[in-house]
C-alpha cells in the first residue's frame, strides 16, 4: 500500500464519489495498492472503511478447512467495510487488487462518528442492500453454470482491466490448482476445460503459462463474465 499524490486524479476521485455516495469527501485519504496486492484480510479487524475509485479487486472467502471459493470481481465505485461497521466483526472476506487499484480511505474514528448521522446512515443502508441482493442472487447463479463457463469467466476477469481492456494474456500454470478451488470445480475436470478452449483455438500451452490467444471468444464461453455482475 503506498500513498497516493496525483491531485489530478483524486479532483475526478472525489467527484465520482460523492456523485455516488453524498459524503463529506475532503476527510478521505488516498492510497494505492498493487496487482496481487492483499487489501483486507478475512478474520482479521476491519481497517479502515474504503471506495475503490480506480482498478478491480477479487473478493473470495476461505472455509475453516482452509478452501476457497471466489465471491466476485469488482470495479469502482464499490464501498468496503460497510457490513463489518454495522455488525462490528472482523472482515468477512479477502479482498485482493487484480490490477493497480486506487481506493479512497476512510479512517474508522471518522466513521464510527458518522454512525450518529442519517446521511451516512443511509448510505451504508443502500450499499448493504444492494450487496445482499446482487450477491444472495449472484452466487447461486454462478453455481449453476457449467465448469467451462465459470473457468473461462475467471480467466477473463484476471485477464481485462475495469474498462473492459485486454491486459494480461499470460496465466502461470503454477496458479492453476488455485484457480480451479476458487471456482469449485477439480484440477481433472479443469484440465478437460482446457483442452476444451485449446481446441476451440482460445488459449494456447507455453512453457509455465497459459496463454490467451482469443480474448473475444473467451468472453462469450463466460457468458459476458458471471464474476463481474454488479
Amino acid at each position: 500500500m503506498k500513498l497516493l499524490n496525483d491531485a489530478n486524479a483524486i479532483a475526478q476521485y472525489k467527484k465520482n464519489i460523492y456523485k455516488k455516495y453524498p459524503i463529506e469527501i475532503d476527510v478521505l485519504e488516498w492510497r494505492s495498492f498493487s496487482p496481487g496486492e492483499c487489501i483486507y484480510a478475512q478474520g482479521f479487524p476491519l481497517p479502515f472503511l474504503s471506495f475503490l475509485v480506480r482498478g478491480k479487486v477479487k473478493i473470495y472467502t476461505t472455509s475453516e478447512e482452509g478452501k476457497r471459493l471466489i465471491v466476485t470481481f469488482n470495479k469502482p465505485l464499490e464501498l468496503y467495510g460497510d457490513i463489518e461497521l454495522v455488525q462490528q466483526v472482523d472482515t468477512i472476506h479477502t479482498i485482493e487488487a487484480v490490477t493497480e487499484v486506487h481506493l479512497a480511505i476512510l479512517p474508522l474514528e471518522i466513521a464510527r462518528r458518522w454512525r450518529e448521522d442519517t446521511i451516512f446512515n443511509e448510505v451504508l443502508l443502500q450499499s448493504i442492500s444492494r450487496k445482499f441482493l446482487t450477491k444472495s442472487t449472484n452466487l447461486s447463479f454462478h453455481l449453476l453454470h457449467e465448469a467451462d463457463a465459470r473457468l473461462a469467466s475467471y480467466l477473463a476477469s484476471i485477464s481485462h482491466d475495469e474498462q473492459g481492456a485486454f491486459i494480461n494474456p499470460y496465466i502461470p500454470k503454477s496458479e492453476l490448482k488455485m484457480i480451479a478451488e476458487f471456482i469449485g470445480i477439480t484440477v481433472r475436470h479443469q484440465n478437460r476445460c482446457i483442452q476444451s478452449f485449446e481446441r476451440d483455438g482460445i488459449i494456447k500451452r507455453i512453457p509455465g503459462f497459459i496463454e490467451i490467444i482469443d480474448s473475444k471468444q473467451l468472453l462469450k464461453y463466460a457468458k459476458q463474465n458471471i464474476y463481474e455482475m454488479q
